[in-house]
C-alpha cells in the first residue's frame, strides 16, 4: 500500500503552537451561578458518596483541561482505545468503558538509529518532548519538531519526518482496523505502525527503527508489583509479550458503607515487528521505565540491535518496567525499506460497578483468556495492507467528491474518532455464547464527562454515523431501547435540579440512557437523575423517529415489526401531554428535552417539530405493517396537531421558541426543526411548510449563524429578534457542535448548500483550526470559545450532512 496522504487529512507541523485554547466554560454569569447553586451543591456531595465507594461519578466541567494534544486514537471498536497525540505520544487511556485518563507514558516511544560509513553512530528518539519527570533521561530527545509533520484521517494517520537525523527521511504510516460493514475485524483492539525509511543522503547508511512500550497504562497500577514481560515467535513475527495485573475496584452502591472490593484482571499487550528478507530484528524482553533508561538506550545507540534479556522476571513493588523490539536495514543511496510494528492488547473481560461480567466482542474470535494480544498483533502485521485498501474504497468516492469541501471531508472522518475513543462497548454477557455473527450489546459514552450509556436524547443526532456505517449495531441498539418501554423501576431518586423524590424509571416512557458502566448498563438503565427523564417531552419521539430512519436505511421489515409494539407503547404515553386537546404535546416550564438547562413551557418549535415528525412516521410505519385503524388514528391527530403548531407557534417569519409568556418566547431556536431534518432523512412527508421551513432556516442563518462573529463559530442556540444573545439560560448562550451540524444538513435538504457549509464551517473552524479541540470536539461553547463537556458524542452528526447530500444528488 503506497503511503500517499490524502490532501484532505487533517495537517498539523509538530512545532505548531495555539496564540489561544478554550478552557472550561464554568456557569456564565452571577446570575446563572446563583440559580445553579443548590444543584450544584446537591450534585457536589451526591458524588463525594459515590466516590466513597469506588464510584467515578459524572464531572461537569474538567479542572484541568486536557489540552490540544489529541491525535487519532488506536484501536478498533469496543475492545478498549489508546489515544496517541499528534506530537507521537501515547496519552489517553480508555480500556475500561467509563474510566478515561490522560497521562504520557514517555516510554512508549519510537527511537532511530542511523550509522554511515566510519562516522560515528547517531540515535534519536523521534519525539519533540523531553519527560517532564527527568526518567529515561539518557534517551536522546533531540528532534527538531519543525523537521516533522502530522497528517489525520481517521482511522489513518501519517507523520513525515524530513531529516530527524541528517540524510533520512521516513513515513510512518498509522493504521486501526476501522471498517465499515465489517463486524470482525472491526472490532480488533490492534494497530499497525508501517514506517517507510529513506536514505537521502550521499552515503549507504544501517538504519534501525525501535518501537519501546511500558507494561501500564501510566497509572499508579504500573508500579505496583507482578507484572510480566516475555518473547514470543510467530510466523511471520517476532515480538514481546507484556502481561499486567489490571486491579480495579468492584463498586456495589447498596453498600455504600463498605470500602469498594477489588478484582484482578488480565491486561496483555504485544508489540510486535514483521520479519521480512534483508531485515535484523532484535528484542529487549524487560528494561526498568522509571529509571534514567541506559540500559536499553546504551544498546540501541551502540549499533541499533538489542540483546535479548530480562524474560521471566516479574515486576518488583515501586518498579515500572518496559520491552523494546528494532528492526535494522542497510539502504542504498536513494532507496527505501519498509518496517512495519503493531501493537495489540488483550482485556477481554468488562465488570460492571454493581458485578456483571461481560466479554468484548473480539473475544469470538480469539476466546476470553486473555492470552491473544500476540495473536492479534501478528494478525494486524499481515492483513494491515488489506485493511488499509478496505478503507481507501470506503473513503475515496467521498474525498473525490468535488461537491464537498475538503475541510467537511476532513472532519467527516476525524469525528468518527469518538466510535473507537468513546468509552465503547461492545460485548456480551458472560453468561451468552460469545457468538460472531451477535452484536450483543453496544454502548458509548454520551460523553468522557458525562459517562452515560447511549444517552438517547444524544444518540438521535449521533446515530446516523452508526446507521451508515454499522447498520447492525444501530439496530442491536435500538432494539435495547425498545424493551425499555414497558420497563418500570420504582426506586426512588432524588433529582439533582429540583430537589424532588422520583421513580427511576416509569412504564411507558424512554429512558434517558442505559446507565452508568460502574452501576449495571444495559440492565439498571436511566443514569441521569438530573431531571425527572421520564416526563422530558422529546425522548419518546426520538425513539419513534430513529426507528423508522433506521428501517429505510436498511429495509429490515422484521426489525421494524419487533419494535412496532414498543413504538405504539411510547405514542400512547405521549398522548398524555396533550392537555388541552389540540393535538400538540406541551412543554412543562422546566427543561425538559435535551436543552435540560433552558427552560420551555406549552407548545415549543422543538418539541412540537418532533412531536409532529413521529406522528408522521407512525403513520407510514402502521400503513407499511397494514395497521390501517391506528394510521388513521394518527393521520387525525397529525392533522389537528399541525394546525396548532402553526396556529401557536408561526409569528409570520419564524417558529416562536415557545408559546408561553416569557420575555424568551419569541427567541429564534437553532434547533428548532429537528424533526424536520427527520422526515427528510427518512423519506415521509414534510411535516413543516416548505415556505415556513426556508422562511426559518434563513432567519436563524441571519441571527443565529453569520449575527454571531460572522459565522464563525456555529450557531448560536439561542437569539433574539433583534440579533441579541438570549442569556435567560446557560445553553441558551452557547454553540452546540453536533446541533450545528444537524442544522447544516436540514439546510442542505432544503437546498440552501451554501449556508448550510458556511455554518458547519465554523464548528470546523473552533474545533480544527482556533481552540485546540481536535479529537475532543465538545459539546458545547460559548462566544468567547470556551467548552463545556469536552469529547462528546453528538458531534457524529455530521454524518446526517453527508447523508442529505447523497439524497440531494440522488434526486438530481
Amino acid at each position: 500500500m503506497t503511503e500517499t496522504i490524502p490532501s484532505q487529512a487533517w495537517t498539523r507541523r509538530l512545532d505548531d503552537t495555539l496564540t489561544e485554547y478554550g478552557k472550561p466554560a464554568g456557569l456564565v454569569s452571577p446570575a446563572t451561578i446563583l440559580k445553579m447553586l443548590p444543584a450544584m451543591v446537591r450534585i457536589i456531595n451526591n458524588n463525594r458518596k459515590k466516590s466513597a465507594v469506588g464510584f467515578d461519578p459524572i464531572s461537569a466541567m474538567r479542572t484541568q483541561p486536557p489540552g490540544p494534544n489529541q491525535g487519532v486514537p488506536l484501536g478498533g471498536i469496543g475492545g478498549g482505545s489508546i489515544g496517541r497525540g499528534w506530537r507521537g505520544d501515547f496519552r489517553r487511556w480508555s480500556l475500561r468503558p467509563g474510566f478515561i485518563h490522560e497521562k504520557v507514558v514517555c516510554a512508549d516511544q519510537f527511537s532511530l538509529y542511523v550509522r554511515r560509513g566510519n562516522e560515528a553512530p547517531q540515535a534519536v528518539t523521534l519525539s519533540p518532548v523531553k519527560p517532564a519527570d527527568g526518567t529515561l533521561s539518557s534517551w536522546n530527545w533531540g528532534l527538531d519538531p519543525a523537521s516533522a509533520t502530522y497528517h489525520a484521517l481517521f482511522p489513518r494517520a501519517w507523520t513525515v519526518y524530513e531529516e530527524p537525523l541528517p540524510g533520512v527521511r521516513l513515513t510512518c504510516r498509522q493504521v486501526s482496523p476501522f471498517i465499515p460493514g465489517n463486524y470482525q475485524e472491526s472490532s480488533y483492539p490492534v494497530a499497525v505502525f508501517a514506517w517507510k525509511l529513506e536514505n537521502s543522503g550521499q552515503e549507504p547508511a544501517e538504519m534501525s527503527l525501535m518501537f519501546s512500550f511500558q507494561n501500564g497504562t501510566g497509572t499508579v497500577n504500573d508500579a505496583s508489583g507482578g507484572h510480566e514481560n516475555a518473547p514470543f515467535t510467530l510466523p511471520m513475527a517476532e515480538g514481546v509479550t507484556l502481561r499486567h495485573i489490571h486491579r480495579q475496584p468492584k463498586t456495589v452502591l447498596s453498600k455504600s458503607d463498605l470500602p469498594p472490593e477489588i478484582i484482578e484482571d488480565p491486561l496483555t499487550f504485544a508489540i510486535a515487528c514483521r520479519k521480512a528478507t534483508g531485515m535484523k530484528m532484535s528484542r529487549r524482553v524487560r528494561f526498568t521505565t522509571s529509571g534514567d533508561g541506559s540500559d536499553v538506550w546504551q544498546d540501541f545507540a551502540t549499533d541499533g540491535m538489542l540483546e535479548e534479556s530480562g524474560d521471566g522476571a516479574v515486576s518488583a513493588s515501586g518498579e515500572t518496567i518496559g520491552a523494546a523490539v528494532a528492526a535494522k536495514v542497510n539502504l542504498k543511496p536513494g532507496a527505501t525499506k519498509e518496517i512495519v510494528f503493531s501493537l495489540a492488547w488483550d482485556m477481554p473481560r468488562i465488570h460492571t460497578g454493581m458485578g456483571r461480567t461481560f466479554h468484548r466482542h473480539y473475544t469470538a474470535f480469539y476466546g476470553t483468556s486473555g492470552d491473544s494480544a500476540p495473536l492479534m498483533a501478528r494478525e494486524a502485521l499481515l492483513q494491515y495492507g488489506e485493511w488499509e485498501r478496505k478503507i481507501a474504497a470506503w473513503q475515496n468516492p467521498i474525498l473525490r467528491d468535488e461537491g464537498l469541501p475538503d475541510w467537511f471531508k476532513s472532519a467527516l472522518f476525524n469525528e468518527l474518532y469518538y466510535l473507537v475513543e468513546g468509552g465503547v462497548i461492545w460485548a456480551h454477557t458472560a453468561e451468552e455464547q460469545v457468538l460472531a455473527d451477535s452484536m450483543g450489546y453496544f454502548g458509548y459514552l454520551e460523553g468522557h464527562e458525562y459517562r452515560m450509556v447511549n444517552t438517547y436524547d444524544v444518540h438521535f443526532y449521533s446515530s446516523i454515523a452508526l446507521a451508515m456505517l454499522f447498520p447492525k449495531i444501530e439496530l442491536g441498539l435500538q432494539r435495547d431501547f425498545a424493551a425499555t418501554v414497558d420497563m418500570s423501576i420504582p426506586q426512588v431518586r432524588r433529582t439533582m435540579l429540583d430537589n424532588a423524590l422520583r421513580p427511576r424509571k416509569i412504564r411507558g416512557a424512554m429512558p434517558h440512557d442505559l446507565g452508568w458502566p460502574q452501576e449495571d448498563p444495559f440492565f439498571l438503565v436511566n443514569g441521569y437523575d438530573f431531571h425527572d427523564s421520564g416526563i422530558w417531552k422529546d425522548l419518546n419521539p426520538k425513539f419513534v423517529l430513529q426507528v423508522y430512519r433506521d428501517f429505510t436505511l436498511t429495509h429490515d421489515k422484521a426489525f421494524l415489526e419487533q419494535c412496532w409494539g414498543a413504538v405504539e407503547q411510547a405514542m400512547e404515553f405521549m398522548i398524555r401531554f396533550d392537555r388541552d386537546g389540540d393535538g400538540l404535546v406541551e412543554n412543562d416550564g422546566f427543561p425538559d428535552q435535551t436543552y435540560d438547562a433552558w427552560s420551555v413551557k406549552g407548545p415549543s418549535a422543538y418539541t412540537g417539530c418532533l412531536w409532529l415528525a413521529c406522528l408522521q412516521a407512525t403513520v407510514v410505519m402502521a400503513e407499511k405493517l397494514k395497521k390501517h385503524r391506528k394510521a388513521a388514528f394518527y393521520v387525525q391527530l397529525l392533522d389537528k396537531a399541525s394546525e396548532a403548531f402553526e396556529r401557536r407557534l408561526w409569528n409570520g417569519t419564524y417558529y416562536d421558541y415557545d408559546s408561553s409568556t416569557s420575555r424568551q418566547h419569541n427567541s429564534i431556536m437553532a434547533d428548532a426543526l429537528a424533526g424536520q431534518w427527520y422526515t427528510h432523512m427518512s423519506g415521509v412527508p414534510a411535516v413543516i411548510p416548505g415556505d415556513h421551513t426556508r422562511s426559518m432556516l434563513a432567519k436563524i442563518y441571519e441571527k443565529n449563524v453569520k449575527g454571531i462573529q460572522g459565522g464563525s463559530i456555529g450557531a448560536m442556540n439561542g437569539v433574539r429578534p433583534d440579533g441579541s444573545i438570549d442569556r435567560t439560560s446557560l445553553q441558551s448562550q452557547e454553540v452546540w457542535s453536533g446541533s450545528t451540524y444537524a442544522l447544516a444538513a436540514l439546510m442542505i435538504q432544503n437546498g440552501m448548500v451554501e449556508e448550510a457549509f458556511k455554518t458547519a464551517w465554523g464548528v470546523y473552524h473552533m474545533t480544527y483550526e482556533k481552540m485546540g479541540y481536535w479529537f475532543q470536539t465538545p459539546e458545547a461553547w460559548n462566544e468567547k470559545g470556551d467548552y463545556r463537556s469536552i469529547a462528546y458524542m453528538r458531534p457524529l452528526a455530521i454524518w446526517g450532512m453527508l447523508h442529505a447530500w447523497s439524497q440531494q444528488k440522488s434526486a438530481k
